[in-house]
């Protein structure tokens, strides 16, 4: 767990520099404590799978007049200015799509509804639903963290020390 929480520490901060609110939607009890005494919102989900938490997080955003963005806390690489890109893109009223290097997709975000299809080759389904959509690719939206590939890749970056440091 000490890698992931680290990891979605990283997410959230990147998101926070980038002039993103955070907000945590889940179905696991300790993911849901650890965030909200780092005083971020959660959104209870039932466990129904990244599908059901997509649409759940998306129902509150928009039931709460904010725009939505889907973000993976699985990026070890992520920085505040590539979010800022993505957040530029949502702020002009784009659908912004950020895939990761093997098909899936990172960061979601669509001004029109939309049906969450994720698992392997996911930008592909997500992009065929969006009009006029902007592609964010950038190197921390690329690499997520799915396969212990991933992990030796994110590794070896160099943005990926403090992964590196934190695993020795």
């Amino acid at each position: 767990m000490q890698i992931g929480m680290t990891m979605a520490l990283r997410t959230v901060t990147a998101a926070e520099s980038a002039e993103m609110l955070p907000v945590v939607v889940t179905s696991d009890e300790d993911v849901a404590s650890w965030a909200i005494k780092l005083g971020i919102p959660v959104v209870a989900e039932e466990g129904g799978g990244l599908n059901a938490a997509a649409r759940v997080g998306v129902d509150w955003a928009t039931e709460s007049d904010l725009q939505w963005l889907i973000l993976h806390s699985d990026l070890p690489l992520v920085i505040a200015a590539e979010l800022a890109d993505v957040a530029d893109g949502i702020q002009r009223g784009a659908a912004v799509l950020a895939p990761s290097a093997d098909g899936g997709t990172t960061a979601l975000s669509a001004p029109e509804p939309i049906v969450f299809r994720y698992g392997n080759g996911s930008a592909h389904r997500h992009l065929s639903q969006l009009s006029n959509p902007m592609i964010v690719a950038r190197t921390g939206l690329l690499h997520d963290l799915d396969s212990i590939d991933d992990l030796h890749a994110a590794t070896a970056h160099p943005e990926g020390g403090w992964l590196r440091d934190l695993i020795s």
